[in-house]
């Protein structure tokens, strides 16, 4: 497994306002492919926009420590 670091660049109404924030994710698969689809079926489901905006390998090894946290 690779790890790849998504950008995501999420939409929603504050106030009337349009507000954005863009947010990295670090995701473990295989190909780009298979981490976009990993996204895209996180944010399945929710209230507000949003748009992949970059996909690159991480250069990140081994995750070491800390809580295991997998969202399947």
């Amino acid at each position: 497994m690779a790890h790849w670091t998504v950008r995501v660049k999420t939409s929603y109404e504050d106030d009337g306002k349009l507000r954005s924030v863009t947010e990295t994710y670090l995701v473990n698969a295989e190909t780009i492919e298979e981490s976009q689809t990993k996204v895209r079926d996180r944010f399945r489901g929710t209230t507000f926009d949003y748009e992949i905006r970059s996909v690159a390998k991480s250069g990140i090894t081994e995750y070491i420590g800390g809580p295991e946290l997998i969202i399947e």
